[in-house]
C-alpha cells in the first residue's frame, strides 16, 4: 500500500493522459454531440489540445485527495502550481514546435514532469501554503478560461 501511494504520481500521469486522450477524441466519437464541444479538441489549436487534459487533471486531484488523504493546503498548492506549469509549458511547446505528429508525446512528457514535480514539492515539506489564496484565484481564472475559451476561442497569444 505504501509503495502504491509513493508511486501514485506515475499512476496519476497515466490516468490523466488516458482519460484526457479519450476526451480529446470525444467530439468525433460522440458523433459531434453538443456536450463534447466543452471538453473536446475541435479546432486543432494548442489550447484545444491542452483543455481536455487540464480538465481531467483537475478532476483527478479530487481522486488523489480521497485516496492519499494528504495535508490539504500544501497538496492543493502543489497541484495548482503544477497545473499552471502543465498548461503553460504544453501550450508553448505545442505552439512553437512544428511537429504535429508528436503532440501527444509532448503532452504526456510535460504531464509526467508536472506530476513528478508536484509530488516532489509536496513531499519536500516546503511551506507553499502561504500562497494558497493567490493560487486559488489563479486557478479560478484558469478554470474560467477553460470554459469560456471553449465557446469563444481567443485570437491572441495567451
Amino acid at each position: 500500500m505504501k509503495l502504491l501511494q509513493k508511486n501514485f504520481w506515475i499512476i496519476s500521469a497515466f490516468a490523466v493522459f488516458g482519460f484526457g486522450t479519450v476526451l480529446t477524441l470525444s467530439y468525433g466519437l460522440s458523433d459531434k454531440a453538443a456536450w463534447s464541444i466543452l471538453v473536446s479538441c475541435i479546432r486543432e489549436t494548442p489550447w484545444e489540445y491542452i483543455k481536455p487534459f487540464a480538465i481531467v487533471y483537475i478532476f483527478w486531484v479530487f481522486i488523489e485527495l480521497s485516496y492519499i488523504r494528504p495535508s490539504l493546503l500544501r497538496f492543493v498548492c502543489a497541484k495548482i502550481l503544477f497545473l499552471h506549469f502543465f498548461v503553460l509549458i504544453s501550450f508553448l511547446m505545442l505552439k512553437y514546435i512544428p511537429f504535429t505528429e508528436i503532440k501527444y508525446y509532448i503532452i504526456f512528457a510535460v504531464l509526467l514532469v508536472s506530476q513528478y514535480l508536484s509530488y516532489k514539492l509536496y513531499m519536500s515539506g516546503k511551506r507553499c501554503d502561504c500562497f494558497f489564496v493567490p493560487l486559488i484565484i489563479s486557478f479560478a481564472i484558469l478554470f474560467f478560461m477553460l470554459l469560456i475559451f471553449s465557446v469563444h476561442p481567443p485570437k491572441w497569444i495567451l
